[in-house]
């Protein structure tokens, strides 16, 4: 293989694997999710294991729920075709999110676990 060519092989191999991911890494782990447990776990604990949530809702009840989300978006083979590009999704996306609802005295009344979702998104 000439130098030229393995040069060429390792810029596209590394263009290929870049992928931007933004959010709570921590959520992806099934091992610590599954330490959150329903009426024993708190606040204090939740905040341990994920941090504290960007956004949170509160409901009539006096409950309180902290969403968590992960995404990650990647680029798809039409990222590397100029034609195609133009008409075809050049980047997918990976996406999960956890809602945690504590009741009123801080305890986890409920997790919600919304699995894994690819799609691809079009981008120029």
């Amino acid at each position: 293989m000439t130098t030229g060519l393995k040069l060429l092989t390792v810029s596209v191999l590394l263009v290929v694997s870049a992928c931007v991911s933004a959010g709570t890494q921590a959520i992806t782990d099934a091992g610590c999710v599954s330490q959150i447990e329903v009426g024993k776990s708190t606040q204090a604990d939740v905040a341990a294991l994920l941090g504290y949530p960007i956004t949170a809702s509160y409901g009539g009840q006096g409950e309180e729920t902290w969403h968590y989300t992960r995404v990650t978006m990647y680029p798809t083979a039409f990222a590397f075709v100029p034609v195609v590009k133009a008409v075809a999704p050049s980047l997918g996306e990976t996406s999960r999110e956890l809602a945690v609802t504590f009741d009123q005295k801080g305890t986890v009344k409920s997790l919600g676990v919304n699995q894994p979702q690819q799609s691809s998104t079009p981008s120029g």
